[in-house]
């Protein structure tokens, strides 16, 4: 993952990655068959066990409903913005005209996805008066944090970000609660 971050993907040739874990090219291909599936697994173990589930599972202090803007807060931080994004930027757009590489990824993803929905569903809950299930309130929310998070990179104004956040919690707020058994 350091290499696609210096380098991005095309340039995180399999020598540099190699020499920059210190493996040999023998170990490696007892393990994989191609580069494109190093990179898939190196992002199931490392990119997509995300901050995002670090902040619910790790920070307890999020897990109070007036806490909801700081959790948002801490994904945008460690998610969104620097390494992990730019990586996750790099391997979206990879996959975007590589469809090896994108067969690989999805499964990946589908089972980050799948572990936010049950991390999701674990600590929080529908607000009685709204229908829409959870995971779907808590996962637009990433995918709104995501496009800000995008954005970013061309136009830099945190402050501004920060206020597009506040403004969706303030929306969503009223269509979540925290479960009492934690």
């Amino acid at each position: 993952m350091n290499c696609l971050h210096q380098y991005g993907y095309h340039g995180a040739s399999l020598p540099r990655i190699l020499e920059e874990a210190g493996v040999s090219r023998g170990a490696w291909s007892h393990h994989f068959k191609t580069k494109k599936e190093l990179i898939a697994e190196a992002a199931r173990e490392s990119l997509f066990k995300s901050s995002v589930q670090q902040a619910v599972e790790i920070g307890p202090d999020f897990l109070r409903k007036e806490q909801l803007p700081e959790l948002f807060d801490y994904i945008w931080s460690n998610f969104y913005q620097g390494k992990v994004r730019d990586i996750w930027v790099e391997l979206t757009v990879a996959c975007r005209a590589d469809s090896e590489l994108r067969k690989l990824l999805v499964p990946v993803f589908d089972e980050f996805v799948e572990s936010l929905d049950a991390l999701w569903r674990k600590y929080f809950q529908s607000n009685k008066q709204h229908d829409i299930p959870v995971e779907r309130i808590l996962n637009l929310t990433l995918y709104v944090i995501g496009g800000m998070g995008l954005q970013s990179i061309l136009h830099d104004n945190p402050d501004y970000y920060k206020s597009l956040r506040g403004l969706w919690t303030q929306m969503i707020l009223p269509m979540l609660e925290i479960k009492a058994e934690i």
